[in-house]
C-alpha cells in the first residue's frame, strides 16, 4: 500500500507578523552608514524656505567659490537657502561650522559637515538635510546641485535657524 503524506500548515503565532512588520519599520527609517534615525518631523517656517530655494536650485552647475544664482559651491549654496529663508549664515563651511549651533541629530533644514578633499581643512564641505535620509548637495565640480542620500563620514550638524 503507497504511503500517503500529509502537508500540515505551519501555525504562526499572531504576534510574530507584528513584531516583523516594527522590524520592518525599523530598518525603514535607520540609516546604518551613518547611524542617523531619518525620522524626523516636516519643514516648517524658515527650514521649509530654505530647502525650497535649495530644491529650486537643482540641476545648476557646482563652481568653486560661486554664491549663485547661475552656479554655487557648497557652502554658497546653504548660504543663499538660509538667505532665502531670512537667516544669515557666514560663507565658508568652517565659518558655518565655528558660528551656527550644533545639534546631534539633524532636522529637516540644518547644514551636515563633512571633512571635504585632503587640502580643505576640515570640515571641508557642507550638505543641508531635507528628511528622510536624504540632503541636498553641491558636491564638486562636474557633479550639478543633487538630492542624495546621506554618507557615512559626517563630521556634524547644525542648526541655522536656531538649535532643532
Amino acid at each position: 500500500m503507497p504511503y500517503r503524506f500529509r502537508r500540515r500548515r505551519r501555525r504562526v503565532h499572531p504576534a510574530v507578523p507584528a513584531a516583523a512588520a516594527v522590524l520592518a519599520l525599523a530598518a525603514l527609517t535607520h540609516t546604518p552608514a551613518t547611524g542617523t534615525s531619518t525620522t524626523t518631523a516636516a519643514a516648517s517656517g524658515p527650514a521649509a524656505t530654505a530647502i525650497a530655494y535649495a530644491r529650486a536650485q537643482l540641476g545648476k552647475p557646482y563652481v568653486y567659490g560661486a554664491t549663485g544664482p547661475d552656479a554655487f559651491d557648497c557652502s554658497g549654496l546653504v548660504q543663499a537657502a538660509w538667505q532665502a529663508a531670512g537667516v544669515s549664515i557666514p560663507r565658508t563651511s568652517e565659518e558655518q561650522w565655528a558660528q551656527v549651533p550644533h545639534v546631534s541629530s539633524p532636522q529637516p533644514g540644518d547644514l551636515v559637515f563633512y571633512t571635504g578633499s585632503p587640502i580643505d581643512p576640515p570640515p571641508g564641505h557642507v550638505t543641508m538635510y531635507v528628511g528622510g535620509g536624504q540632503m541636498i548637495e553641491a558636491y564638486g565640480a562636474g557633479v550639478p546641485i543633487r538630492v542624495t542620500a546621506l554618507r557615512s563620514g559626517v563630521w556634524g550638524y547644525a542648526a541655522p535657524g536656531g538649535a532643532s
